[in-house]
């Protein structure tokens, strides 16, 4: 039976990412983004990716990809789970996607639900590692 999910699949690519005002659920694969630099209306900005689970049944990684907010933000939360001696990719999450209060753009909000997430730790990639992409752009839609 298939659970429902506002994850947004690109057809191309693992990328996943919500509409506005959609609420999902995840639990990350490692704490370390990947980030890619890249160039919008004649800005430079970075995209962090996270590698991330979107439901209980399937081990495969999906990329989150947020702004620097988002990011500072949910490394902010993941300091501090390290430093009371939690595992932060443990903990299964909720996503949210909303505008946000600093300017008319949107971000991402996680809130901790559960301190077990769907995927166990001997099944996931290091805490602090790197995910290896092979041939593969995550960043195409």
């Amino acid at each position: 039976m298939a659970i429902y999910s506002d994850w947004l699949e690109s057809k191309h690519s693992a990328r996943v990412w919500l509409d506005n005002a959609m609420t999902a659920q995840c639990q990350f694969a490692t704490i370390r983004p990947l980030v890619k630099n890249k160039r919008y209306n004649e800005r430079n900005f970075k995209e962090y990716s996270y590698g991330i689970y979107t439901e209980a049944e399937s081990g495969d990684i999906k990329y989150l990809s947020t702004t620097y907010i988002s990011h500072r933000n949910l490394q902010s939360k993941f300091r501090e789970f390290i430093e009371e001696g939690s595992n932060p990719c443990q903990i299964l999450w909720e996503v949210r996607r909303s505008l946000s209060d600093y300017g008319d753009w949107y971000i991402y909000s996680f809130t901790p639900l559960y301190s077990d997430g769907w995927i166990t730790e001997r099944d996931r990639p290091p805490l602090f590692g790197e995910i290896i992409m092979i041939d593969e752009d995550i960043w195409e839609t």
